[in-house]
């Protein structure tokens, strides 16, 4: 065989090689240390409408172009919701990243919109860092987003005029993509420097 010959097949099975090489890295899964990616399987959120705590309609198109990440409770929560907000505002101040945090938002969705009012909403997401946005919604509205991503929240009440009372409610924060896709999850326990790693890793590979 001439030395042209061998080196023009030497040549496309480096090339070959190189090809197979990329598609193998590029499929590689993330190596996450607190989230569940959802990758291919991330499912459209249903068109919903929250009041944000400037007393503003929070709507799918606001989430469009960001990473939001929305965490379920109520302000009246003794420990999972102030320590989960905490969580949430220190990852936020743990990415270095400018760009990377730009492109990152945390809305705090009450389960509770009887007793938080879009004022006491601001003044408590805001304790916990100010770009955290809070958001409610009638219980039926509420029902209809909370529904289609699995977050499960109860009002633990012996009757409707009962003022004290707590809310059950799933600990999950859910991450939301950029084509307002529920594409992921953080299950609790919550570490902040984990949650940022993570997202870093997620935004980079998308």
């Amino acid at each position: 065989m001439k030395k042209s010959h061998l080196l023009i097949i030497a040549m496309i099975s480096l090339s070959f090689g190189f090809i197979v090489s990329s598609i193998v890295f590029d499929s590689k899964p993330l190596e996450l240390e607190a989230a569940t990616w959802f990758a291919d399987q991330a499912r459209a959120l249903p068109d919903f409408q929250l009041i944000d705590h400037n007393d503003q309609a929070l709507i799918n198109s606001d989430l469009s172009g960001k990473w939001s990440l929305m965490f379920f409770g109520y302000t009246h929560c003794p420990d999972v919701c102030p320590t989960s907000l905490q969580t949430l505002g220190d990852m936020l101040k743990a990415i270095d990243d400018m760009d990377t945090r730009r492109r990152i938002q945390v809305i705090f969705v009450s389960v509770d919109p009887d007793r938080d009012t879009p004022a006491i909403l601001k003044t408590y997401v805001q304790y916990f860092h100010p770009d955290i946005i809070g958001a409610s919604a009638p219980l039926e509205q509420l029902n209809y987003l909370t529904g289609a991503i699995g977050i499960s929240h109860s009002r633990n009440k012996a009757n409707e005029n009962q003022a004290e009372y707590e809310v059950s409610h799933s600990s999950s924060i859910i991450l939301v993509n950029p084509d307002t896709k529920f594409a992921g999850l953080f299950g609790a326990p919550h570490d902040s420097l984990a949650m940022a790693r993570d997202l870093g890793k997620i935004i980079d590979s998308n």
